[in-house]
């Protein structure tokens, strides 16, 4: 009985040790985008918010544009895929008038229901790229298109 038990302990221990652990790794590291701005806690107002658009190649990534020329990036958590929100987006907070971290964006494509996802972050975004130009002296200033 004895034998049998350190048989066993024996081969669960050689097969533990044979296992070996994969880590995830982000296959293309992102770039920072000179577009991004300083991450801000909250949008208030958030009902004059008028429009969105899909960041390009960020499935879990969306702008929303506040009034005339405002644009804010927000970084979503959850299964929230919004390019599927081919209909339309909405928000919803939390019994403030300000959309901050935590509050829902909620996306339906018209056809199989919606789907939720929470705001993780919130960044200012510039809707000009910038554009880097030399003076006279032979310094680069970078100045908005």
């Amino acid at each position: 009985m004895i034998r049998n038990f350190m048989v066993i302990f024996a081969a669960m221990a050689v097969i533990g040790c044979t296992q070996t652990t994969v880590t995830e790794v982000d296959p293309q590291p992102t770039l920072p985008n000179s577009r991004l701005g300083d991450e801000v806690k909250q949008i208030c107002f958030a009902r004059s918010i008028n429009g969105w658009k899909e960041f390009n190649g960020e499935r879990h990534s969306v702008i929303l544009t506040k009034g005339v020329k405002d644009e804010y990036k927000l970084e979503l958590s959850g299964f929230c895929d919004i390019s599927r929100g081919a209909s339309s987006i909405a928000t919803r907070t939390r019994g403030s008038s300000c959309l901050s971290r935590g509050d829902e964006i909620i996306v339906s494509d018209g056809f199989s229901g919606v789907e939720r996802c929470f705001i993780k972050k919130i960044y200012k975004w510039q809707a000009e790229m910038p554009k880097e130009t030399k003076t006279e002296d032979g310094d680069s200033t970078t100045e908005l298109e």
